[in-house]
C-alpha cells in the first residue's frame, strides 16, 4: 500500500487542535505514548537504501512495519508501507536481534490522531519538536488541507522522525 504524507512543524498544539476541530476533524485516538524501535542489519543496509523496518508499541497494540524508500518524484512523501499487528513485541525484538538485526534507533512520542474524509492526521510531540503528520488521498488534497491550516509548500518537512530526532540528539 502506498502512503502519502507530509509533516508540518507545530508551534502551538492547542491552536492547531482548535483549527482541526473547526474543520470538522475528530479525535479517533486520544493522546498516548508510542515507543518505536527501528531495526537494521549490522551494516545499516536498510537505512542506506532509505527503508524502514519498525516495531511500534502503543497502549492499543503492537505493529511491525516495513516502509520503502521515499519517492523523489513528489514534494510530499510517497512510499510503500506494509504493516501488520503483532502479539508480543518483547518476544519479537530479541528474535530479530538473534537473526542479525539490531535496534538502530529507539524513540518515543506522544501522539493524538484526528480523522475526517480519508485524512488521518497525527499530532506528534517528540523530543525534536511538535509536528503535524498529514496522510491523505492525494498530494493536491494534502496541500489544500495544509493551506487551510496555515501552511504552504515551504513548510513541508520530508525528513523522518528518526532523522529529526537523530539530528537533535547529535546537535
Amino acid at each position: 500500500m502506498e502512503e502519502i504524507e507530509i509533516k508540518f512543524a507545530v508551534k502551538d498544539t492547542k491552536i492547531i487542535t482548535e483549527k482541526l476541530r473547526k474543520l470538522g476533524f475528530r479525535v479517533t485516538v486520544g493522546r498516548h505514548l508510542e515507543k518505536n524501535y527501528l531495526l537494521d542489519d549490522h551494516d545499516g543496509n536498510l537505512q542506506k537504501a532509505g527503508k524502514v523496518f519498525r516495531i511500534r508499541k502503543t497502549p492499543s497494540g503492537r505493529t511491525l512495519t516495513y516502509k520503502g524508500p521515499i519517492s523523489a518524484a513528489s514534494k510530499l512523501k510517497h512510499r510503500e508501507e506494509i504493516e501488520c499487528r503483532i502479539e508480543d513485541a518483547d518476544i519479537l525484538l530479541p528474535m530479530f536481534e538473534q537473526s542479525g538485526f539490531k535496534i538502530r534507533t529507539e524513540y518515543s512520542k506522544h501522539r493524538t490522531v484526528f480523522e475526517k474524509n480519508g485524512f488521518e492526521i497525527s499530532l506528534d510531540e517528540t523530543e525534536a519538536g511538535n509536528y503535524l503528520e498529514v496522510e491523505g488521498p492525494s498530494d493536491a488534497d494534502i496541500t489544500k488541507l495544509g493551506e487551510k491550516l496555515g501552511y504552504s509548500e515551504t513548510d513541508f518537512v520530508r525528513r523522518t522522525y528518526a532523522e529529526l530526532i537523530g539530528e537533535k540528539r547529535s546537535g
